[in-house]
């Protein structure tokens, strides 16, 4: 069995950081200067692993039975339609090894769930059993009848969480690989994690230009992942998560990948579509959209902290600059090369914006929220609770309502809810717990993020 090239992780393919926090012209300044040094935690409150988004991301495809070869624990996912099963490993198998476990419960999900495939999801005992999870999907595979694929999420391969992505995008292209056929004329593919309403509007729109849309992998199901090999191109709407997928289907299968900012906003909804319609001529798809209306500046006067995966955070603290606002604050996930422009800008438009980089860390949160004191923060649900903690108004914002040309309106809309119900929430907050003692406090945020010595 030939050797498959190494997941390499999100640290050595795109110099991605997820311990940082300071300014953002320093951390620009670094990109722009070759490989930014390497930092780590030498305290970290939460270490969340890459099974997580792996799992995210697959458990979104209803026909795919999900195996994941662990303890009972790790099977802990993000709901989803995909049917589950764990191995359930103890410490005897964690030592000796379990791939007869393995092998009877790929066997007893097929039986019990009519699935399109599987996937087989390693978690980090797999690391010290050593169990060989490639030859048992290679065994399976002929036995069930079935694509059954190997996610590589095995071990600890990397401190970024969405090197998981990258695992996942791997096994998305094996499954496409399966039954790759002639190129289908006028098919599309719109990668996303997540769906919403917004999406469902934005695909619309493209198959107004000509196009059929094949949104995928959330909800998609197994015979459509197949068909993206076949597709014209790619337009790509969770570029952190799944842009190894987009780099995979262009260089496996030659479907274009559009190069296009992601479509938050008027301007850069009309962009992507006037992209898209530039393909779709040769297809009998309609002409480019009108140029957007000048936007008005309904966040003048604002100072605003935003928490979003690491794409839509760049491209949402841009938007809110447009209609007059301030970004103080930006926490995201991770960063890497392919932000570095995105990050510039923002750079240049404000020097002393305060860039937070890392995943499950509120502490270090909490207090850069003290010492900035936005207006508001806006973003995922964790950050939301720790702003609300800290005293300060919170709205949860979901990256996906942000698609297309209504989205100043969404986020104005969720400046105003944080507003509106701050007077709602303030005496339960200030009657709750404290998220941190006074003691941790008073240390700097920042003060157990070290540079690493190669």
């Amino acid at each position: 069995m030939a050797r498959r090239p190494r997941l390499e992780p999100r640290e050595t393919r795109a110099e991605a950081t997820q311990a940082f926090l300071g300014r953002a012209a320093d951390l620009a300044a670094e990109f722009a200067a070759g490989t930014p040094p390497r930092r780590i935690r030498s305290f970290s409150e939460a270490a969340p692993d890459d099974l997580r988004p792996a799992l995210a991301i697959l458990s979104e495809i209803p026909d795919l039975g999900l195996v994941v070869h662990g303890p009972r624990g790790c099977g802990v996912r993000a709901p989803g339609p995909a049917p589950l099963a764990v191995t359930d490993l103890d410490q005897r198998d964690t030592v000796l090894g379990s791939g007869e476990v393995l092998a009877e419960t790929l066997r007893a999900l097929d039986a019990a769930c009519p699935v399109a495939a599987i996937a087989v999801l390693g978690s980090p005992v797999v690391a010290i059993n050593s169990d060989d999870i490639r030859a048992t999907v290679a065994a399976l595979g002929p036995e069930l009848g079935k694509p059954v694929v190997w996610v590589r999420t095995e071990g600890v391969r990397s401190a970024v969480p969405a090197t998981g992505g990258d695992a996942a995008a791997e096994a998305l292209l094996q499954l496409v690989e399966t039954q790759n056929g002639p190129r289908e004329p006028g098919l599309l593919n719109l990668l996303t994690s997540t769906r919403s309403p917004e999406l469902a509007a934005l695909a619309g729109q493209i198959e107004g230009l000509g196009w059929r849309v094949n949104i995928l992998p959330a909800g998609a199901r197994v015979a459509e992942i197949a068909l993206a090999g076949r597709a014209e191109a790619s337009l790509v709407l969770a570029p952190d998560l799944l842009g190894l997928f987009a780099e995979g289907l262009e260089t496996r299968f030659g479907v274009t990948r559009l190069d296009v900012a992601l479509p938050l906003g008027a301007q850069a909804t009309v962009a992507v579509l006037r992209r898209v319609a530039a393909l779709g001529r040769a297809t009998g798809g309609g002409g480019p959209p009108a140029p957007p209306r000048p936007l008005s500046e309904p966040l003048a006067g604002r100072r605003l902290a935003l928490a979003l995966p690491t794409a839509w955070g760049l491209a949402a603290a841009e938007l809110i600059g447009d209609l007059g606002g301030t970004v103080a604050v930006l926490s995201v996930p991770h960063l890497d090369r392919s932000h570095a422009a995105a990050l510039g800008s923002l750079a240049e438009r404000w020097p002393d914006l305060q860039i937070h980089v890392g995943e499950g860390q509120g502490f270090e949160l909490a207090g850069l929220l003290r010492r900035t004191a936005p207006d508001l923060l806006l973003g995922a649900g964790d950050a939301v609770v720790v702003a609300l903690r800290q005293g300060l108004p919170a709205a949860v914002l979901d990256p996906a309502r942000l698609i297309g040309a209504a989205a100043p309106e969404v986020l104005t809309e969720a400046v105003d809810i944080a507003l509106a119900r701050w007077a709602l929430v303030r005496g339960a907050v200030q009657n709750a717990r404290p998220g941190y003692t006074p003691g941790w406090l008073k240390r700097s945020p920042d003060w157990h993020i070290k540079q690493e010595v190669r």
